[in-house]
């Protein structure tokens, strides 16, 4: 039982821990952001916040990386074979489901975003826009390579296409974490910019 006790004890501190980080990590970004004040915040003493993490790149990695993670794992499965179809030919191989799962990404982790993409400076995740920018680009590259075996006779698109409009993905979802924006407006967006991005994909490939 006492040891249990302990478990919960320490689980609870751990989560006040985190929820204070990411308080001031959201006010003053990674780089300004004041253990003391995390500590105080957490009501936990500040020597003790090293029981549980090494340092605050360590706090701030235990905050962000299930976010990117999720984000990872939901772009690369976007991009599989199965994901091929004539009538929706994409490298972003989108859907009404994929749209939805999307959706709840950035509702559930946009704390999270706009850490990872604006107030990251000074930490390990500080490039993370161009580290998701090429992920981006990798997959969608990948993508095409399997696009050609089931179209061959389709249009090449250059290396550096993809990756601007990887680049241009990334910067659509920083200006969506950024702003106001309930669910329908940016179900609305979505579909405005794949009805968008489709037929340009289409014009460009030639099927």
């Amino acid at each position: 039982m006492f040891f249990i006790e302990m478990r919960i004890l320490k689980d609870n501190k751990y989560k006040a821990i985190l929820q204070a980080a990411q308080n001031e990590f959201v006010n003053k970004g990674f780089k300004d952001a004041s253990m003391r004040t995390i500590a105080k915040d957490a009501n936990v003493g500040l020597s003790n916040i090293y029981n549980y993490f090494t340092n605050k790149d360590e706090i701030f990695l235990a905050i962000v990386n299930p976010a990117k993670d999720k984000l990872y794992q939901f772009v690369t499965e976007q991009h599989k074979e199965a994901y091929i179809d004539f009538d929706n030919i994409s490298p972003l191989g989108h859907n009404e489901e994929a749209i939805e799962y999307y959706i709840d990404l950035i509702f559930k982790y946009k704390e999270e975003y706009r850490l990872l993409l604006y107030h990251s400076q000074g930490s390990s995740m500080e490039n993370f826009r161009d580290m998701l920018t090429d992920h981006f680009t990798q997959v969608s590259y990948d993508f095409m390579e399997l696009e050609k075996e089931y179209f061959p006779n389709a249009n090449n698109i250059s290396d550096f296409f993809i990756h601007a409009m990887s680049s241009w993905m990334v910067s659509i979802l920083g200006e969506i974490v950024t702003h106001d924006l309930d669910r329908q407006k940016i179900r609305e967006f979505f579909r405005e910019y794949f009805r968008f991005g489709f037929a340009g994909w289409r014009e460009l490939i030639k099927l």
